[in-house]
C-alpha cells in the first residue's frame, strides 16, 4: 500500500503524513476544501452492516453538502432522493440508520447535525466550537 501525504508546495514541509483517499475520481482540492474523516469513526462505519453499502451513500451525499467550519447539514429530502435514485422510504430508513448509529441527529425539518469526531469540512477546531456554542444555547 502506498503511503500518501499532504505537502506544502512552497516550503516542501510535510503537513499531513497520513491521508486516506476514498473514491475513483481525483478531484481538485482548493485550500482547506476537503472533508476530514476520523479513522476510529471510519472503522466503526465500515464494520456496520446497516451503514456500509447502504446508508453510507446518503452519508456521503450529506458530506458533499456540508458547510465549512460547522457540523450542520441542510438536506432537502426530495433533492437527495432524486440525486441518489432511491425511494422515499429508503431515504427515511437511511436517515433513521444514521441517527440510530449516532452519526447525525435531527435538528429540524431539513437540518441535521453531525456528531463531533466523525467528519468535518474546513477547520476542526472552528467546527467543534460552533457545535459547542449551539449546544450551550
Amino acid at each position: 500500500m502506498e503511503k500518501l501525504g499532504i505537502i506544502n508546495l512552497e516550503t516542501g514541509e510535510i503537513v499531513e503524513d497520513r491521508l486516506l483517499v476514498i473514491g475513483k475520481k481525483a478531484r481538485y482540492i482548493e485550500k482547506d476544501n476537503h472533508v476530514k474523516i476520523f479513522v476510529s469513526f471510519l472503522s466503526d462505519l465500515v464494520e456496520s452492516d446497516k451503514i456500509a453499502g447502504k446508508s453510507i451513500r446518503l452519508l456521503f451525499y450529506m458530506l458533499e453538502h456540508l458547510q465549512f467550519d460547522t457540523l450542520e447539514i441542510k438536506i432537502i429530502p426530495q433533492d437527495a432522493i432524486e440525486q441518489l435514485g432511491i425511494h422515499k422510504d429508503t431515504f427515511y430508513r437511511w436517515i433513521k440508520d444514521l441517527v440510530d448509529f449516532g452519526i447525525i441527529e435531527k435538528k429540524n425539518r431539513y437540518t441535521y447535525v453531525l456528531k463531533p469526531y466523525t467528519f468535518v469540512k474546513g477547520n476542526v477546531v472552528k467546527a467543534y466550537e460552533n457545535y459547542l456554542n449551539k449546544v450551550e444555547k
